[in-house]
């Protein structure tokens, strides 16, 4: 999947980082636990299409990256459908419609969110850490730049992919051929992740980044009376996940 950030100035953007990250927490939540029909899962992946568009999200990458996770929509749908009896399409066409809804949630959230507020949401959440003496703006940092550096890296392999191609490697075929073929492609992408760790460390050090300094902040985020709002469906979202599941509510009544 190509992820990244990607500018913008829409209603989703403008959220705060906290709830950014709630939301998108308790959408695959509910994605991956809510107990509800077929019908009504498909309704609201709709739904969260429908207002991706509404915001102006640039969503040409994340549909064209769906073919990247094929096999992974067909390996399920076939766990899901196939029962002791047949072939269950609904059951296949659920666990789809599931793992579309987890991959469309975490994709849209990483391009909507800048580095800045991704470093502000992990200082937040390993806060407590510091009552155990334990680094929790440097754990931070960790999160994101392991974020950061997945497309990159993604980025890099497809370089050295298409280059090893040109050389006459033999990278398609079959899918255990395939995977047999990647092997070759480790040991010039890990190679290239260690020079970019190294030139990132330098160019912090050149810069006179210190984690453990007195930190201020550029952008101050603040919650608004739109960020109620947000929390309120996040918490609507939730309770529905929940109630779903673990009781025998009748969602058609």
């Amino acid at each position: 999947m190509q992820i990244g950030f990607k500018q913008g100035s829409s209603f989703l953007y403008r959220l705060n980082p906290l709830v950014k990250r709630g939301l998108a927490f308790v959408l695959i939540i509910f994605f991956s636990l809510a107990a509800l029909e077929v019908s009504l899962l498909a309704g609201f992946l709709v739904c969260l299409l429908a207002m991706l568009l509404l915001a102006r999200l640039p969503l040409r990458s994340i549909f064209f990256s769906i073919r990247r996770i094929s096999l992974l929509l067909i390996i399920v749908g076939l766990v899901q459908g196939f029962k002791g009896d047949g072939f269950d399409l609904l059951a296949a066409f659920e666990g789809i419609i599931r793992i579309l809804g987890v991959f469309f949630t975490a994709g849209v959230y990483l391009t909507i969110s800048p580095q800045s507020e991704l470093m502000y949401f992990w200082e937040i959440v390993f806060m407590p850490l510091e009552f155990f003496r334990l680094p929790a703006r440097e754990l931070a940092l960790v999160m994101v730049i392991a974020v950061r550096f997945l497309p990159v890296m993604l980025t890099e392999i497809d370089r050295i992919r298409m280059a090893q191609i040109a050389r006459g490697a033999r990278l398609s075929g079959g899918f255990f051929s395939s995977a047999a073929s990647l092997m070759p492609l480790m040991i010039p992408t890990l190679s290239q992740a260690i020079v970019k760790a190294e030139e990132l460390a330098e160019a912090m050090e050149a810069r006179g980044y210190r984690v453990s300094a007195a930190r201020t902040r550029y952008h101050r985020f603040r919650f608004s009376f739109f960020d109620l709002i947000w929390v309120t469906l996040a918490g609507v979202i939730f309770v529905l996940t929940i109630v779903s599941r673990f009781s025998n509510f009748n969602f058609w009544c």
